[in-house]
């Protein structure tokens, strides 16, 4: 069984929006390594997001999948407000994802009121950023808690990672992340100041992270995702490399990460199995 089928099963369980009855228990393959942590908010205005998030199990459901991963000590998940700070991070000295309610709040905001003129959906520029960013953070825990060798910057890896392992989702749901991830991009590349700090920051620009997803995308599969070029969305020279940089990104991922999983690759259905087992708590 190739990566994508190993992997497909688990995130797409664990992104759909399954009722929380079908999602009790869903990380107990890995459930003495991972931990979730809903903090209320003080701010009345984000409560209707803990709400949400806490029914649909975001966090859980990020969780089943790192939870696959042999951790050698426990990785907590929270989601909590920071003082205003529209954020998300991995924080080495404790081992946790944090995802502040104010950066959701923000995707919020910025997300188109019904369609964007790019035909993106307000449920695909929701989905999409919130399903990145959480994925971005785990790969960063991934780096450190395995201590895997990065060759170049820490946060391109990261965002490899959470791109490759989002875009194992078949059809109409790796197309609601691409779609609503490269919308907030998109978005946010707007407003973001070129300048020399801008240039030193270890984070990548919005627009070379929009083009970086944009060929992992069409490189992965060129007739789903065929529509990012012939709509002029990606260059067609950068295009032209794109399938060898999703084998690039898939070769990485199945050296460092695939040794690491809790079941072993390559025994078909009975591993097809195992990772929904996680995902769904069976």
């Amino acid at each position: 069984m190739s990566v994508r089928d190993r992997l497909a099963v688990a995130v797409l369980a664990a992104l759909l929006p399954i009722e929380a009855a079908e999602a009790r228990g869903a990380i107990a393959m890995g459930s003495d390594r991972i931990r979730v942590v809903y903090e209320a908010p003080k701010t009345a205005a984000y409560r209707e997001i803990y709400d949400t998030m806490r029914r649909r199990r975001v966090l859980e459901r990020v969780g089943a999948i790192i939870g696959l991963v042999r951790l050698p000590t426990r990785l907590t998940y929270r989601l909590k407000e920071c003082a205003g700070e529209p954020n998300a991070w991995y924080a080495p000295e404790d081992r946790s994802v944090t995802l502040c309610y104010e950066l959701v709040a923000g995707i919020q905001k910025v997300a188109p009121k019904t369609e964007s003129p790019a035909g993106v959906s307000r449920h695909d520029a929701l989905v999409g950023p919130v399903a990145q960013i959480l994925m971005h953070e785990s790969g960063h825990a991934l780096f450190d808690l395995l201590r895997l060798p990065i060759l170049g910057r820490e946060e391109d890896a990261a965002d490899q990672v959470a791109s490759f392992a989002l875009l194992q989702l078949g059809g109409k749901e790796a197309r609601t992340v691409v779609n609503g991830s490269a919308y907030f991009f998109a978005t946010t590349g707007k407003y973001e100041p070129v300048d020399k700090g801008s240039f030193a920051d270890v984070h990548g620009f919005s627009w070379q992270r929009f083009y970086n997803l944009a060929c992992l995308a069409y490189g992965s599969d060129k007739k789903r995702f065929g529509y990012i070029v012939s709509k002029g969305y990606l260059p067609k020279e950068r295009a032209e490399g794109c399938g060898e940089e999703y084998d690039q990104v898939a070769f990485a991922f199945d050296t460092l990460i695939v040794p690491h999983l809790r079941v072993r690759p390559g025994r078909g259905e009975r591993l097809r199995r195992a990772f929904e087992g996680a995902a769904r708590g069976r």
